[in-house]
């Protein structure tokens, strides 16, 4: 098998591969660029390197340019501090860095891409390509403890493509606008799709709800990668028809019921979905005939995965437990961490029910689980029913010590309103056990969010 960008240079080479909105590169194009980078890079006598990107064809053909160079690479979340990326290259024993803007790490080296383009001619280079390489390293948010470097295989890659092209549908017409960061794992596996595939990306920096509904109307792409927060601004610009949009793909944060119902009501097709890094992107997707079933889905698993519930409670609830190509093999660092695999399959830490429909529906992180009188509570329930609350904007819930219960509830707010801990009472009373009922309510101007949408427990403690 050769490097996915040589077939497609040579099955589909006129045809778009990346589209910024300025300048369009074939897929022939960029295998000519990023095969003379890789000379460049193979010069550097490194099997590990660090990327400091951002969403731009400079940043996609210089990943291109490491696969064929036969490097390793490490992804960089440019949100970090400079501690914390230092941090995470010495565990994986990075010493150099490539970067397409400004940044400077102590005891790291730091290439610029236009230093390593000066140095480029006719020359190329190519290494074999073995699919069981690691492709990328990228690292766990790291809510509690150390950050978990996780390595990605060609063949992770590949089995999450497959999974996803069965689950969610694209083929080679397809032209997919994705803002998400490409240092992360769902804004690189649109552009390893299109590798596979074949099809076109629409590339943008950054998200911006005016920007994004201009291209969705001007330009009619048929997939679009969102997370629901972006999702919700986007109605809110004016998104209330699909235009030429087949697949709305969401993940990394949970979906409302309310949000659902505005969004199948405009008859957008809305994809909700759960994956993880160390699963190489989603495996979990659930379609809007699902949605509309069951708001709390994430679907159910492609068909090369297998997942189940290890010792499920009375309500079925328990560890969500996933086998597949598309799931990674250890993590780099720590190294030799216990708990992670059980008898094959990988231990996700969520928990998780699969209803008679074969549904499954994720609760919470495990670790995120409130324990308060020997009585399960799960934070999300209770931020989905306070933004059901016609004045809360946003939520979050935290559990804290209590001398009594041994944990409780504590809720963040976002409202443009001031409540009354009285009114709030009554909305939880009305819609919860009384158990599960907040125990205290803080109104805050906005929630920590990581660049994926995902919520930061771990920013708001008490």
């Amino acid at each position: 098998m050769e490097f996915w960008l040589k077939t497609q240079a040579k099955q589909n080479g006129d045809k778009v591969f990346i589209d910024d909105g300025t300048v369009q590169v074939t897929f022939a194009s960029m295998y000519k660029y990023a095969s003379r980078l890789a000379q460049q890079l193979k010069k550097l006598d490194r099997r590990r390197i660090g990327l400091y990107i951002e969403n731009n064809i400079e940043s996609i053909t210089l990943i291109n340019a490491m696969w064929l160079a036969g490097i390793e690479i490490a992804m960089l979340n440019t949100r970090l501090t400079k501690d914390e990326m230092q941090n995470q290259l010495s565990s994986i024993e990075v010493d150099t860095v490539v970067a397409t803007s400004q940044i400077n790490l102590k005891a790291i080296s730091v290439i610029k891409i236009s230093t390593l383009q000066q140095g480029c001619n006719d020359m190329t280079y190519e290494s074999l390509f073995d699919m069981n390489q690691i492709a990328s390293i990228m690292f766990t948010s790291g809510t509690t403890g150390p950050q978990k470097a996780v390595p990605q295989t060609f063949d992770n890659h590949y089995a999450s493509a497959i999974g996803c092209k069965e689950s969610l549908g694209f083929d080679q017409e397809t032209k997919w606008l994705s803002v998400l960061p490409i240092y992360h794992i769902s804004g690189l596996s649109v552009i390893l799709r299109a590798l596979i595939e074949g099809f076109t990306v629409r590339i943008d920096t950054k998200f911006n709800a005016h920007t994004m509904l201009n291209i969705i109307q001007t330009e009619l792409p048929t997939h679009v990668s969102l997370v629901p927060q972006t999702l919700k601004w986007l109605m809110d610009e004016g998104l209330n028809q699909p235009y030429h949009i087949e697949k709305i793909l969401l993940g990394g944060a949970k979906l409302s019921s309310s949000l659902i119902e505005t969004a199948l009501a405009s008859k957008l097709p809305i994809y909700n979905s759960f994956g993880m890094t160390e699963t190489c992107s989603q495996f979990l997707t659930a379609s809007p005939e699902m949605l509309s079933k069951r708001y709390d889905t994430v679907g159910k698993p492609s068909a090369n995965v297998a997942v189940k519930i290890k010792d499920p409670n009375a309500e079925g609830h328990g560890e969500l437990l996933i086998r597949g190509a598309n799931v990674m093999d250890g993590y780099l660092y720590p190294e030799n961490l216990l708990d992670t695999f059980e008898n094959g399959y990988f231990k996700t830490g969520d928990i998780a029910e699969i209803d008679k429909d074969g549904y499954v529906m994720i609760y919470d992180r495990r670790k995120d689980l409130i324990i308060s009188g020997g009585e399960n509570i799960y934070p999300y329930q209770l931020e989905s029913v306070a933004k059901d609350h016609e004045a809360i904007l946003d939520a979050m819930c935290i559990g804290v010590e209590d001398n009594t219960w041994g944990e409780v509830p504590y809720l963040y707010y976002v409202s443009n309103t001031s409540l009354s801990y009285e009114t709030l009472m009554n909305h939880f009373k009305a819609h919860v056990a009384k158990y599960k009922i907040p125990k205290y309510f803080e109104q805050v101007t906005e929630l920590p969010y990581t660049s994926t949408g995902k919520l930061q427990r771990k920013h708001i403690e008490k």
